[in-house]
């Protein structure tokens, strides 16, 4: 299945990962460590470092670009970034650290949140996602 997306930061055309999904906003200052590369959720704790995350929109303070460039600094963020609504400080967060991001309209999020934590590939020159249905 391929979904196609809108490019904000272009990246690999080959980036192919497990897809970690959270179906809720994320800060990432505080609920990010940067030092770890864990999202921390409730009590849940996600692993971000090498993976593709996907949540609908974030939420924050300005302090969140200078946590993703951090999460890239220490080798923890993850390689690609995939919502339903960007903002500018996600954005340049991703921009600043090289880390690709695309946007997806609802209908296909709610799609791709099936395939959570399962590999999939993400062409970040052309914006598009691929996921093998077994």
């Amino acid at each position: 299945m391929k979904i196609k997306g809108e490019i904000i930061v272009e990246g690999s055309d080959q980036i192919r990962s497990l897809l970690k999904i959270v179906d809720k906003p994320v800060s990432f200052l505080g609920m990010v460590d940067p030092n770890k590369g864990i999202l921390k959720i409730g009590n849940m704790q996600i692993e971000i470092e090498n993976k593709i995350l996907s949540f609908p929109y974030m939420v924050g303070s300005t302090v969140a670009p200078y946590i993703i460039y951090s999460l890239k600094k220490n080798k923890k963020a993850p390689l690609a970034i995939i919502t339903i609504s960007v903002d500018a400080l996600l954005a340049s967060g991703c921009a600043i650290s090289d880390i690709p991001l695309l946007s997806l309209n609802q209908s296909d999020f709610d799609l791709i949140k099936k395939f959570n934590d399962r590999i999939i590939t993400v062409n970040a020159k052309k914006g598009e996602v691929f996921i093998d249905e077994e």
